[in-house]
């Protein structure tokens, strides 16, 4: 599984090295040479193993349970589906045309996010995270408590009501 975060760089030509933990999971549970770079909705860029990109795209196989916007976005992701491996150093390509559309500078962040990683322009995630508290803050099973001082500062998790 695919956890953890890191600040990496890209370098001029779309090279990215993989954090050590993560590239520990791809190569003693998957293919190094069998991953798949694809743009996600909402512009994340998104490297999967090959047998996660797999389970991805069957789960719409069955057209009768899946919506026409789950067929639309599964088609979108195939078809710009980049193939890439790992390389000796542990690093992967990202094509330009990916770079582009995730908003990629040269500093991005590289989050593990259980079956795949995802590659994130850090104002983006910032922004993604942030975004995101509000609904964290209503999932009761949340396991953060704090005290009334820790509450105060802006860099603390939001608490959670203990009633």
């Amino acid at each position: 599984m695919f956890t953890g975060k890191a600040k990496h760089t890209v370098n001029k030509d779309g090279r990215l090295s993989i954090p050590s933990k993560m590239r520990d999971v791809i190569k003693k549970k998957y293919d190094p040479d069998d991953l798949f770079l694809i743009l996600m909705p909402g512009n994340v860029v998104c490297l999967y193993p090959g047998r996660e990109f797999e389970t991805l795209t069957h789960r719409f196989e069955n057209p009768q349970g899946a919506s026409i916007a789950d067929i639309m976005a599964i088609e979108r992701i195939c078809a710009e589906a980049e193939p890439c491996k790992l390389d000796g150093s542990g690093r992967i390509v990202i094509p330009p045309i990916l770079i582009e559309a995730g908003g990629l500078g040269s500093e991005v962040l590289v989050v593990g996010a259980r079956s795949h990683i995802e590659i994130w322009n850090e104002e983006h995630w910032n922004w993604n995270q942030s975004r995101n508290r509000s609904v964290l803050e209503g999932f009761k099973a949340w396991p953060v408590r704090q005290s009334q001082d820790a509450a105060q500062s802006p860099h603390s998790p939001q608490t959670v009501p203990t009633s």
